[in-house]
């Protein structure tokens, strides 16, 4: 990565890393403080915070140029997001409530003003001791966020299968029923072992694939990540074969290192599509299986036209395109695509998935951000991604292998 683009990056989250540590710390020393306890209750705190901000601009810089995190790292990558990351919801509540204290505060000398004009009579006093119950009840609440946080660390390698059948109008019969395994974000730097992606390569195994993709992000910053995982992508396989695009992470080097990275994955079997086509054929039909460089986050490396050389006319054809805000940008309505698949956004790897219902924090950013989009015989699907980047975490979005199934249209009769 530009070391520049670095250094704002650091500077940026310590700033706000700080102005996190320090709203919610403050508010915990005026509990401790109106209490009566020991003022270590909120010294301790006060000096991890300290130790903290000085160690994670560190921990950020080795996550960046380390191929792989030694163990002790790790540990202290874990400890430094287990120590801000719960603390997000908590100041969002302690600002919130700062500010209707304030307001009441503000509304009740009005109120003061006002009745002192009329007539003297005193305004009832807030109940100390109810007040003093509902802080004791809030700051209680706040150990949730942190056993959450502390959960998600062990949810990063529960794999979940989505499986959704999609119907093509251009499909012939003879594809029908095909069926494509999609994985996407490896990420392999986040990973301290090989295991996870082992563990994943063993259930694409058992799904049987037709046809295998991955959509971009192989690393974070450095093809050095990949040989912790080389020897089980080069043992992918599906019966018509294994095919991957490129995403921004798979930028954020050298042009020397990204052309060692495309390499690699060439080297493990894989078929690179990079502004580029391959073409599957059965009992004389076709299939196209295209793949843009990434474009998006500041990258436009996608030459779609160039992608598209050779590709008949009205002939069925899925694009591979690691960033979905692609989709809207040159896809849908636009291009003749019929199914685009794409990942980036890994869910936003912190949601909710309840009863049916997702929720998750790339909602804020993306339109598109997981799961399945259609617009008339157009398709997107954004894959949650199997690694993560940033906090190493998996909050209620968990990792996902999505398998499609193919279907061509049902014929009419009479």
């Amino acid at each position: 990565m530009d070391p520049k683009r670095w250094l704002w990056f650091v500077l940026t989250s310590a700033v706000v890393l700080l102005a996190i540590d320090v709203i919610v710390l403050a508010a915990w020393q005026r509990f401790v403080r109106r209490r009566q306890w020991n003022h270590w209750f909120y010294r301790i705190p006060w000096l991890l915070a300290v130790l903290f901000a000085l160690t994670s601009p560190y921990v950020s810089f080795r996550r960046i140029n380390a191929s792989q995190l030694e163990e002790g790292m790790f540990l202290l990558f874990a400890a430094s997001t287990l120590w801000y990351l719960p603390k997000m919801p908590i100041a969002f509540v302690v600002m919130v409530s700062t500010a209707v204290t304030m307001f009441r505060k503000l509304f009740a000398r009005v109120r003061q003003w006002i009745r002192s004009r009329q007539q003297s009579v005193p305004l009832p006093q807030a109940n100390a001791g109810r007040r003093e119950l509902l802080g004791a009840i809030a700051w209680s609440s706040a150990i949730i966020p942190f056993g959450v946080v502390g959960k998600g660390f062990f949810d990063t390698d529960n794999l979940t299968i989505y499986e959704e059948e999609i119907t093509l109008r251009t499909l012939p019969r003879t594809f029908d029923g095909i069926r494509i395994v999609q994985i996407s974000d490896i990420h392999a730097g986040s990973w301290r072992s090989p295991a996870p992606f082992r563990h994943a390569r063993a259930l694409l195994e058992q799904l049987k694939p037709d046809v295998l993709v991955i959509t971009g992000d192989f690393v974070n910053f450095d093809p050095k990540e990949l040989e912790l995982i080389r020897s089980d992508l080069q043992r992918l396989r599906a019966d018509m074969g294994v095919y991957a695009s490129l995403g921004n992470h798979d930028h954020y080097n050298s042009p020397q290192n990204h052309s060692l990275l495309r390499s690699m994955i060439a080297n493990s079997g894989i078929t690179l599509l990079v502004n580029s086509n391959a073409t599957l054929r059965t009992n004389g039909e076709v299939l196209y299986i295209v793949g843009t460089d990434n474009t998006g986050l500041g990258q436009n490396f996608a030459d779609l036209p160039a992608a598209l050389v050779g590709v008949e006319p009205g002939a069925p054809t899925i694009l591979l395109a690691h960033d979905p805000t692609f989709w809207d940008k040159d896809i849908r309505r636009k291009a003749p695509i019929d199914l685009m698949l794409s990942g980036h956004t890994h869910g936003g790897q912190v949601g909710i998935h309840f009863l049916g219902i997702e929720m998750s924090v790339a909602q804020v950013v993306y339109k598109q951000w997981a799961g399945l989009y259609r617009d008339g015989d157009q398709y997107l699907y954004v894959n949650r991604g199997l690694g993560t980047v940033g906090p190493p975490v998996r909050i209620g979005i968990p990792p996902e292998i999505t398998v499609l199934t193919l279907r061509s249209p049902k014929p009419q009769y009479g």
